[in-house]
């Protein structure tokens, strides 16, 4: 049980002494002070909820935003509205109901499907022609340290 608190504080040194070696720590260098050598359990509890936290702002956080912006775009879609599904049909809203959108898919103006708010991914006109859409052209990035810089 010696030995957890020489392992956690960076700054312990080692002085011989009258044959016997003797430790003196300094918990100046360590970042916890002497909560680390004292109770090592509670640091390794503090590392997992800093874990869970990083976790929390790399992972959850970026989701919910963009699902907030996903049902901002669904309240916005109107009667009349060209839309395209997650499954990738596109289809005009003819009806709005609370928790579905009434779609005519296809040139029959009979065919009327109803599809949840949930499935339907935006707002996008049909490209009905054989030509390629004309590429838009991208600001060009910076280099970084770590990418090649593709052109």
């Amino acid at each position: 049980m010696l030995f957890v608190p020489l392992l956690l504080d960076g700054s312990t040194t080692i002085l011989p002494s009258s044959g016997d070696a003797a430790t003196t720590t300094s918990t100046s260098g360590n970042i916890f002070g002497s909560f680390a050598s004292s109770n090592p359990v509670m640091l390794i509890v503090l590392y997992c909820i800093l874990l869970v936290g990083v976790m929390y702002f790399l992972s959850v956080r970026p989701n919910q935003k963009r699902e907030k912006q996903l049902a901002e775009l669904r309240s916005s879609i109107d009667v009349g509205d060209s839309i395209i599904t997650n499954s990738g049909m596109f289809g005009k809203v003819v009806d709005i109901t609370y928790e579905s959108f009434i779609i005519e898919f296809g040139l029959n103006k009979g065919v009327r499907v109803p599809v949840l708010k949930g499935e339907v991914l935006g707002k996008r006109e049909p490209n009905l022609s054989n030509e390629a859409p004309v590429p838009v052209e991208q600001p060009k990035k910076k280099k970084s340290l770590f990418r090649r810089n593709e052109e």
